[in-house]
């Protein structure tokens, strides 16, 4: 019965002999002028050949006492502007009086530009104050529960990644190889060959050395290599070393163009299979240094977007959807205390 690592290099070899399979990716009067002789007063008024008599003016009529005119004020103007100093005021205005103290330099200018300029700094630091203080105590923002701050602790985490990812690496080596594009003359293939070595011996990876011009690495490792049939063209490499995950049914994912550490290069490895299904999102999480993954707000929140439209429907009457602070918070806790 043949070995696993044989029946994935048969399976390599294979497809080098048939075209590689490569996954889904891989619009009336004159005019005035004319009529200068007449002066600017052109117009000629007509003399009636019967002049007519006087008639006899009517008695005066009495003329109603004028109103004094009240003075009417203008409606005040429904856009007031943003408070003073509030972030929309800040937004809008501070590159004003930026540009005031950049186009006219004079002292009061540049002064009342740094005074607004330290005065949105010192603002930064009280939201960064409270938003200090804001977290203590909070297992869904407080990064302690994520991803500890002490030493001791953050390299036990990374040890205990890093020994996930080399669990799921493993696991994927018995279902897939790696092809291994180089050039002779290339001395970032020459420096990639004995990281593969590496991985080949750690994780049990089956390594295909293809040249693409036919001739072995320098330093003879990997003597028994393919020679290049159009595969690396067919593939889309142009930078070498070219390296691709390709299982045994042949589906292949390209991994990297160009030198990968070996830690990258198992990263790239797990992140390929991923996306390919071969590895759970639960088995990837695992690979990752940081703890209470299910403390994820977003995934939460999302899985409850439908009530907090609701509730910015009810709340909005502008349209803008604007939830005040203090009840979508109390949502917010309220769900998240829920998954917990």
């Amino acid at each position: 019965m043949l070995r696993t690592h044989q029946v994935i290099l048969i399976a390599l070899g294979a497809s080098l002999l048939t075209p590689v399979a490569v996954a889904q990716e891989i619009d009336q009067p004159s005019g005035f002028y004319e009529r200068k002789s007449e002066g600017w007063f052109w117009y000629n008024e007509e003399i009636p050949e019967d002049i007519p008599e006087p008639e006899e003016p009517e008695p005066p009529v009495a003329a109603a006492p004028k109103q004094e005119s009240q003075s009417v004020e203008p409606a005040p103007s429904s856009s007031e502007g943003p408070p003073v100093f509030s972030a929309a005021w800040f937004r809008e205005n501070l590159p004003r009086y930026r540009d005031a103290a950049w186009d006219n330099p004079t002292i009061e200018n540049v002064r009342t530009y740094m005074y607004l300029q330290r005065y949105a700094m010192d603002r930064s630091e009280q939201f960064a104050d409270t938003a200090e203080i804001a977290v203590v105590g909070d297992p869904f923002l407080d990064e302690e529960t994520r991803r500890p701050s002490a030493t001791f602790a953050s390299q036990k985490l990374d040890r205990w990644a890093g020994q996930q990812k080399d669990e799921i690496a493993r696991k994927i080596a018995q279902k897939a190889g790696i092809f291994f594009f180089f050039r002779s003359d290339s001395d970032t293939s020459r420096v990639q060959a004995p990281i593969l070595k590496m991985l080949e011996m750690r994780d049990g990876f089956t390594i295909l050395p293809i040249s693409v011009d036919g001739k072995p690495l320098p330093d003879g490792i990997y003597p028994n290599f393919r020679a290049d049939k159009g595969q690396a063209e067919r593939l889309g490499a142009e930078v070498f070393p070219a390296l691709y995950l390709v299982s045994a049914e042949r589906e292949v994912e390209p991994i990297a163009q160009g030198v990968l550490s070996l830690a990258d290069l198992k990263h790239r490895i797990i992140l390929v299979a991923k996306r390919r299904g071969w590895i759970s999102d639960e088995e990837f999480n695992k690979t990752k240094p940081i703890m209470n993954l299910d403390n994820n707000i977003a995934a939460i929140l999302d899985a409850h977007s439908y009530e907090i439209s609701d509730m910015a429907k009810a709340v909005s009457g502008s349209g803008s959807n604007f939830i005040p602070p203090d009840q979508l918070s109390e949502f917010i806790r309220h769900r998240l205390r829920q998954e917990r």
